[in-house]
């Protein structure tokens, strides 16, 4: 009896154990993936409509991939395809690096979103394994926190090896490379499947058929979070239009405050995370809603007064220039971060047994979507915009856009939740 006492007792600590290293791995392979953000553009010897179609083939090929991936992971195992992944992904960026022919950087850079798609979709299925419905926010907004502070550390190193590296950005992707080793290494000796249901053989119709209401109706106000994410993307374009003659020494002036976002944006989904474990998945998302929304109106009057600071301004001296509309973004922006780990929790609460890895890639195949078509969008929106009154008009179209995305297609979820719940609490009635 005391022997199973011993056994059943440090569960939780294992699960912790396990769950830590995951996070590690994921931040270690964000990393790579943030330099190479900032590095891939400058790297391909192409014009700009190829480095395009070159840079959108990552992309493409995680989202064509997400759901056989995420069959894959139910079918054999969390574990196997994490570290495929994570071998993958370092093994090609070692590959990058070694010649910048278009042909060599097209083809690796796709296989690396196929890497992405086992890595995001496995890990995520693990989270869910790993944690409770008690919990489960908080360990989702955890792997918020990990992959968004990777991705602010990996953009500092690429600014970092741009000018460093400049006449041989070959090295960098190296060096990127070798950081991304580490973690297969650690993951390989030290993470352990964890427990789920029995492996079994399903076709895509039956992962299709295995979401439930619960599921299907959140799916629209996630894909209008992705599309908005997409719609963020588009930022620097603005700013390059806003000042043409952006210094590099400027951008290196904004990526530290750039990695302080990052990492306050993290911290703010474990914080809601939760507290979406404490007053429910739905009362968190509404919260976040408010905060993306309240941001998104008024970031188009906010970014008109950050452009006007000169550079080099200190950062007190800029803050009393733009006045405290800076301060009521930032807020916003916090709240809005609860909307990412409450979504992804609510997703994992509903999945259905034996589904968890096929739903986490239907996750991962919306984001590849939603990113694709909000960048889309804001080109669109930023150019009507700028036709009709000049680049102040674009910035607003983009981003009052990307507020009747959000509220349309979060109104539908709402409506969708309605209709579920109400069927739930319909009684049943039964012959005497």
């Amino acid at each position: 009896m005391c022997g199973r006492i011993l056994v059943k007792g440090p569960a939780w600590l294992a699960k912790l154990g396990t769950l830590s290293l995951l996070y590690a791995s994921v931040f270690i392979t964000r990393i790579g993936f943030g330099a190479i953000i900032w590095i891939f553009p400058l790297y391909i010897q192409a014009g700009p409509a190829v480095t395009g179609i070159v840079t959108a083939l990552y992309p493409a090929v995680e989202g064509l991939a997400a759901l056989p991936v995420g069959a894959y992971v139910d079918q054999r195992g969390r574990r196997r395809a994490f570290l495929a992944g994570l071998i993958l992904v370092s093994s090609l960026t070692f590959v990058i690096g070694l010649s910048n022919n278009l042909f060599l950087v097209g083809s690796a850079h796709a296989i690396e979103g196929l890497a992405a798609a086992l890595i995001t979709v496995s890990s995520l299925a693990m989270i869910t394994d790993l944690t409770v419905e008690k919990n489960r926010g908080t360990g989702m907004g955890a792997f918020n926190l990990f992959t968004l502070a990777g991705y602010g550390v990996g953009l500092v190193l690429g600014v970092a090896f741009s000018q460093v590296y400049s006449g041989s950005l070959g090295d960098s992707f190296f060096i990127v490379s070798g950081v991304m080793a580490i973690a297969p290494v650690f993951a390989y000796f030290a993470l352990r499947e964890p427990v789920h249901s029995p492996p079994q053989r399903r076709s895509l119709k039956q992962i299709f058929d295995s979401l439930t209401g619960d599921v299907s109706s959140i799916l629209p106000v996630w894909f209008a979070l992705t599309v908005v994410l997409g719609f963020y993307l588009f930022i620097p374009r603005l700013l390059k239009e806003a000042k043409p003659g952006l210094a590099q020494s400027y951008i290196s002036q904004v990526t530290p405050l750039l990695l302080l976002g990052l990492v306050v944006l993290g911290a703010g989904a474990v914080l809601f995370g939760r507290v979406s474990d404490k007053i429910g998945r739905t009362k968190t998302m509404i919260i976040g809603l408010v905060g993306q929304i309240g941001f998104l109106l008024i970031f188009p009057d906010l970014f008109q007064r950050l452009i006007l600071v000169p550079q080099g301004t200190p950062w007190l001296d800029a803050y009393n220039t733009i006045g405290p509309i800076l301060v009521v973004a930032a807020l916003l922006f916090f709240f809005g971060a609860a909307l990412l780990p409450s979504v992804l929790a609510y997703m994992a609460d509903k999945a259905s047994l034996g589904f968890r890895g096929a739903t986490m890639g239907l996750y991962s195949l919306m984001l590849s979507v939603g990113l694709a078509l909000g960048t889309v969008l804001a080109g669109l929106a930023d150019q009507l915009g700028s036709q009709s009154c000049g680049p102040p008009c674009g910035v607003q179209g983009v981003f009052y856009s990307a507020v009747a995305i959000l509220t349309v297609l979060s109104i539908v979820s709402g409506v969708l939740l309605q209709r579920v719940m109400s069927r739930k609490t319909i009684p049943v009635l039964r012959p005497s």
